[in-house]
């Protein structure tokens, strides 16, 4: 047994731990450059959700996880789903709020689909919905160079992040997101409400298609 599983099984026990998770999560994903940032606000205010998002990479903070995030690896799912399941556990989440950023690989959407089950077998009707936002390689390309020259011009390297202009690891990242993360999101399609969005349009083309996703997963 890994120890992500045994993990899962002492929480399993935990009858208190479910009561505490909010029962409407929006799982929200998206290739690098995808707009994530620019869209999450406009879901939180149109799904009613906490007013803001639980940006998983903020929780990984020791100097050896920036170190990995930084050249565009993905940290273990256990690491990871630890960090996130004791932030949602956070009363001020109650009513509901956006997750940034996970699941990123195959472990994490089991962890998903665990505690979605785990809430349904306690009759907690939990309302979990994914979101992705989708955009060519060559798109997400151009888009995270552009933040990384707009962010060097506005902030100073040290505010840069390194992914963001190199264009080995630029690149190297978005394949990393469709080889793992993608994937491992289609391991939930048809188990949860899940709704790919094409971000590769105008801003007000982008905002309306995120407008129609909400209608169809029901969460306005």
């Amino acid at each position: 047994m890994s120890m992500l599983d045994t993990y899962l099984k002492q929480l399993d026990q935990d009858d208190s731990f479910f009561t505490r998770i909010p029962k409407k999560l929006i799982w929200l994903s998206g290739a690098p450059g995808a707009g994530k940032g620019t869209n999450t606000q406009y879901i939180i205010d149109n799904a009613n959700l906490y007013k803001e998002p639980i940006v998983v990479s903020s929780l990984l903070k020791t100097p050896e996880m920036r170190a990995k995030i930084d050249q565009g690896l993905l940290l273990d799912d256990e690491v990871v789903t630890k960090a996130l399941f004791a932030e949602l556990q956070n009363p001020i989440y109650q009513q509901g709020v956006v997750v940034d950023g996970f699941p990123r690989k195959d472990g994490q959407s089991k962890c998903v689909e665990w505690l979605y089950q785990g809430l349904k077998a306690r009759n907690l009707n939990p309302q979990f919905s994914i979101i992705t936002l989708m955009v060519s390689e060559e798109e997400s390309v151009q888009r995270q160079l552009h933040r990384g020259q707009l962010a060097q011009q506005a902030k100073g390297n040290e505010e840069v992040r390194a992914t963001d202009l190199d264009p080995e690891l630029v690149r190297n990242r978005y394949k990393t997101f469709m080889k793992e993360t993608y994937g491992a999101l289609q391991l939930l399609e048809g188990k949860i409400p899940f709704v790919t969005i094409d971000a590769s349009g105008t801003f007000d083309e982008v905002k309306q298609h995120v407008l129609d996703a909400l209608h169809t997963l029901k969460l306005m």
